[in-house]
């Protein structure tokens, strides 16, 4: 994964020298222009909870409309490796006035294309250089799934597509009014794989990942 996204910044470093030769001093003011890019990074797994494998090579492709010098709308489409896995103890006490419950189990593993749509707002750190924080809805097609050790009481027909919520910060760098790199993190929450049975509220497992990006993006308009 490391070497895939070495490879990515290098393919781009004689693109991004060009820019930043041709860069202007002035302050970029984004607003009313259409950027287009492309993504990748790292993914992180949060639902797995019996110490499986978490980390899986991301990527994807960006659409962003600035409505504003300081806000956004970008849609994309990524793909990552998603999962949730989980195990609960039998808690019955054996006696005459048992609150326990049985024994859950299961490891979901599937693979998504996910349509993250987003507002964003940029503040200004330094000249071109921007925080950005972000929050969204996602839906996601699974293109794997994966249901193991589930427990008999447990279903595993759940929908292969699903919504998310999203939410993330990041930094920004306009290299001129036409070109910018970007990197950020951001947490997508949804998606139920489980439902345990509990004395008053049953537990849901969701789906859970954390995504590090490192992207260009470009305004094509002449």
């Amino acid at each position: 994964m490391k070497n895939a996204i070495i490879r990515f910044v290098f393919i781009f470093i004689p693109f991004l020298i060009n820019a930043q030769e041709t860069a202007e001093t002035a302050i970029v003011n984004p607003k009313g222009n259409w950027y287009f890019g492309a993504e990748m990074g790292s993914n992180t797994i949060t639902s797995f909870k019996l110490s499986e494998p978490n980390k899986s090579f991301q990527g994807g492709v960006l659409a962003e409309y600035y409505t504003g010098s300081h806000w956004s709308l970008s849609g994309r489409i990524k793909y990552f490796e998603t999962g949730v896995s989980f195990y609960k103890p039998d808690t019955h006490s054996g006696s005459w006035f048992d609150l326990g419950s049985d024994a859950y189990s299961g490891i979901f593993k599937g693979a998504v294309v996910s349509i993250p749509v987003a507002i964003k707002w940029e503040f200004r750190i330094f000249k071109n250089l921007s925080g950005s924080l972000k929050m969204g809805y996602a839906h996601s097609f699974e293109t794997k799934s994966s249901y193991t050790n589930y427990s008999k009481n447990l279903k595993t027909d759940y929908p292969k597509n699903y919504g998310s919520s999203i939410s993330g910060l990041g930094l920004n760098y306009f290299l001129n009014n036409k070109t910018a790199i970007y990197v950020d993190f951001e947490t997508y929450f949804g998606g139920r794989k489980a439902k345990i049975p509990a004395l008053i509220f049953d537990n849901d497992q969701h789906v859970m990942n954390n995504l590090i990006n490192i992207g260009v993006k470009h305004d094509f308009k002449e």
